[in-house]
């Protein structure tokens, strides 16, 4: 996968808005500091948690955005297995970059 680039950012935020996600980030952080462990990848566990509780409602976006991360075709994207997809948000949401994104203050 390679780095997020700005336009991601975009990308993102408008599968968010089509997911129909409100994400209140001082809590969701307060919640991963919380915990033991990476608050990183605390985070990020909460936060792929809420994207995939409805990703039905953003399915083409999210193949796009998966596409273009990746490299792979929108066709291959579909036929990800669901250790690949895991293993694509485990690597975007372990990524500092988008960890950072949602947490600026």
């Amino acid at each position: 996968m390679r780095k997020l680039e700005l336009s991601d950012v975009f990308k993102l935020s408008e599968i968010i808005d089509a997911m129909g996600i409100e994400l209140d980030l001082n809590k969701m952080l307060d919640k991963a500091k919380s915990k033991e462990g990476n608050v990183q990848a605390n985070m990020g566990a909460e936060l792929g948690f809420k994207l995939v509780k409805k990703i039905h409602k953003a399915e083409k976006l999210v193949y796009k955005f998966i596409a273009d991360l990746t490299g792979d075709d929108m066709q291959k994207v579909k036929k990800y297995s669901l250790k690949q997809l895991i293993e694509f948000f485990q690597e975007l949401f372990n990524d500092e970059d988008i960890v950072d994104f949602f947490i600026q203050e």
